[in-house]
């Protein structure tokens, strides 16, 4: 297993199912806030390493979920000669993790469901 796919014989197999990083990052958030890079890393972390995601998808992913109302952001650390914008998570994000918890039990037996059905062939 390299990173966040599996190499599986002649397959690839994302390990980390699309549509999961912004569930996580809100989650991430409402810990405490943080920058893109910390972000980053905890989930590096929190996944005990299967998973980092990288700036290619944690950044648009943060513009997105500020444009949409989800997230903040509160102030620039200063690092060195780079300012890096920190993040928090809004009311309106906090409401959508609730929406997610609700539904992410469903989206967990379907995906067993699916891997079931695939070792029946």
């Amino acid at each position: 297993m390299n990173g966040r796919r599996c190499r599986c014989g002649p397959f690839n197999v994302d390990i980390v199912p699309k549509g999961m990083l912004q569930p996580f990052m809100l989650r991430l958030l409402m810990e405490r806030p943080m920058h893109g890079f910390e972000i980053m890393e905890q989930i590096f972390e929190k996944t005990d390493g299967m998973w980092r995601p990288g700036p290619a998808a944690v950044y648009p992913s943060l513009a997105q979920l500020e444009s949409s109302g989800y997230i903040e952001a509160v102030s620039r650390e200063k690092q060195g000669e780079k300012a890096r914008k920190q993040y928090r998570i809004t009311e309106k994000g906090k409401e959508a993790i609730k929406e997610y918890d609700k539904m992410s039990g469903n989206i967990a037996e379907n995906m067993n469901h699916f891997i079931r059905s695939l070792k029946k062939f």
